[in-house]
């Protein structure tokens, strides 16, 4: 009998070992919008500078490397398994983008995506096409689709569209003549994507990746990335809102509530 459970417990403990486990990194993708100086301009969708500089400095004292989006989504996943990813994700493009948020991560050496939308560049309030063009080519900063006229779209309209099997090809349509601007500003290939209010649908999703090209996209989810090197769904960002700490941004983002 003792040999037979001696047995039993080495195959046992020879079956545990030899089951892989799979690579996979922590991401924590937080969502910014504005980043300005002003008091009363702080808000759910625009947070100080100092936020900004405490939410990179606390993130990578914690041990957090940044990335952007494409660089993420075409990792080796061995070389970044067990690592603490943090992905800065900005939407729309706004003027203090070059201004407030670029200097800060020249200051940390940190990495960005900016998802843009190409009507909106040149406007007053927005970044100009030169900005853009520098950023691009600082080796900090992705620049990422944000579309264009779908972007303008109210989000309740957006469900109708985007079932509407026959209004894919113009969804599509509005996505390409997006990135074809930001190329031609930047002369980079556009292969992220955040989508508009954070709404999507699976099928939509998909034709931009398998159609497009797209390497990675964006949802307005909470939660935290398991990244296993997996980017078939939308990967979660959690809006950075000027009444949180920068503790309770580390916490959440570490999953904790």
């Amino acid at each position: 009998m003792k040999k037979l459970i001696a047995a039993i417990l080495l195959f046992t403990m020879i079956a545990v070992e030899s089951v892989s486990v799979q690579a996979a990194a922590n991401v924590a993708a937080l969502m910014y919008h504005s980043v300005k100086s002003d008091p009363e301009r702080w808000g759910d969708f625009t947070v100080s500078v100092e936020q900004l500089d405490n939410d990179i400095q606390y993130f990578k004292d914690c041990g957090y490397i940044t990335m952007t989006a494409t660089e993420l989504a075409t990792a080796n996943i061995s070389d970044i398994d067990g690592k603490k990813i943090l992905l800065l994700t900005f939407d729309d493009g706004y003027s203090n983008f070059y201004t407030e948020i670029f200097p800060v991560l020249q200051k940390h050496n940190a990495k960005a995506t900016m998802f843009l939308v190409g009507s909106y560049i040149n406007r007053y309030g927005y970044l100009t096409a030169d900005e853009t063009y520098e950023m691009a080519h600082s080796g900090l900063v992705e620049i990422g689709n944000h579309t264009n006229a779908i972007h303008q779209t109210p989000v309740e309209n957006l469900h109708a569209i985007y079932t509407n099997e026959s209004s894919i090809p113009d969804v599509l349509t509005d996505i390409k003549n997006n990135a074809e601007k930001l190329k031609k500003i930047t002369g980079i290939d556009v292969t992220s994507i955040s989508w508009p209010y954070g709404y999507y649908t699976t099928e939509i999703d998909k034709a931009v990746k398998n159609q497009l090209g797209y390497k990675i996209s964006f949802s307005t989810d909470y939660g935290v990335n398991r990244f296993t090197g997996n980017t078939d769904m939308p990967l979660k960002r959690m809006n950075r809102e000027f009444s949180a700490s920068t503790q309770w941004v580390f916490d959440r983002a570490n999953g904790k509530f």
